[in-house]
């Protein structure tokens, strides 16, 4: 059993990289902070001769980590699933997933479905609410931008970087139509960076409405 060695708000990081940064693969991510994670509990009585009980020996290439309550990533080499449960009683198994009705049920309900397929050895399928390839490339951008300002580059010459085919003399800046479109650029980095990322945890739901952020 691992244990956290940093506490972040809404993740906890298990392990990083040689250089310090976390590996996404070791994040586990609280309830509060994505609706992919479900809550795995006991009900006394089966619902029908089908219903399964899960141990989590079973999970055997699950990482599972004991803290306030137990929480798995499953498989561990990806985190495709991630679930926490309660240990008080000292439960090593679970029989029902818990689905709170609220704005991001459609997610919920979907990682769920993932990990039902998962357990029984069906092929997964695509994500629901999955960010689209234009959403993924605008974002890209952003953070490439945001990082070669910390760099040092001046706006320009992140213009001619990422926007522009040609060079871009510093009279003709003064004017230039990309002037106004990398601040733009830089002002969504700045917000992706100081917290925005978390929305994308609830897309395609919208997190503002969320009652604790």
């Amino acid at each position: 059993m691992g244990r956290p060695t940093s506490s972040l708000d809404g993740a906890r990081d298990f392990t990083v990289s040689g250089d310090g940064l976390p590996l996404a693969g070791n994040i586990v991510w609280t309830e509060q902070a994505s609706p992919r994670v479900l809550r795995a509990t006991q009900i006394r009585s089966p619902v029908s001769s089908s219903h399964h009980t899960v141990q989590l020996s079973r999970l055997s290439s699950a990482a599972v980590w004991k803290a306030d309550e137990i929480q798995i990533l499953w498989p561990a080499s990806t985190g495709t699933n991630n679930l926490v449960t309660d240990i008080r009683s000292g439960a090593t198994e679970f029989n029902a997933i818990v689905l709170p009705l609220d704005a991001a049920f459609e997610t919920r309900l979907d990682a769920a479905h993932r990990f039902w397929r998962a357990l029984n050895g069906q092929p997964l399928g695509p994500t629901y609410g999955a960010l689209p390839k234009q959403t993924k490339t605008r974002h890209t951008l952003n953070l490439r931008a945001h990082d070669a300002r910390r760099a040092g580059a001046a706006y320009r010459e992140i213009a001619e970087a990422l926007l522009s085919r040609d060079s871009i003399t510093p009279r003709d800046w003064r004017d230039h139509h990309l002037r106004h479109k990398v601040r733009a650029i830089l002002r969504r980095a700045d917000r992706l960076v100081a917290g925005g990322y978390r929305d994308l945890l609830f897309y395609p739901h919208s997190r503002s409405r969320k009652p604790d952020r």
